[in-house]
């Protein structure tokens, strides 16, 4: 039994000795290169980028909800904008993102459609299909 523990104490050293140390478990985890991750990791970042932009490419989307002819498209994304343009009920446009703004029938989101001269006007969602969801158009 002696002999046992004078073996056990002699060979305890070399056990510990032949265990990896800290730090070379840190250097095996750290095995691929930073540069390599970064990489990568950009390259997802890209990915969302162009996945975000694709949604923003344009939405074809119809005007409905309204029992008038047209339907007012503002300035900016809220009713307290003032009427920059008209959008016929029935009729289709091409919207390219949304803008939260006030809310209009518990919908407060506004779709962002260009003017025919140039420049841009809101419709209030609530006056959009389903296809011109947030998630199908992106933030303006």
């Amino acid at each position: 039994m002696k002999f046992q523990a004078t073996l056990v104490a002699a060979l305890l050293p070399l056990v510990a000795l032949a265990a990896p140390a800290a730090e070379n478990a840190l250097e095996f985890a750290q095995a691929i290169p930073v540069k390599e991750v970064q990489a990568e990791t950009e390259a997802v970042r890209r990915s969302a980028s162009l996945e975000e932009l694709s949604k923003r490419s344009s939405v074809s989307c119809k005007i409905i909800n309204s029992s008038s002819a047209q339907v007012n498209c503002r300035s900016g994304p809220g009713t307290s904008y003032s009427i920059a343009g008209y959008v016929a009920t029935g009729s289709t446009y091409t919207f390219k993102c949304y803008k939260s703004g006030s809310c209009y029938e518990n919908n407060c989101t506004w779709d962002q459609v260009p003017l025919e001269g140039g420049g841009v006007c809101y419709v209030n969602g609530y006056y959009t299909s389903s296809a011109c969801s947030a998630a199908a158009l992106g933030k303006c």
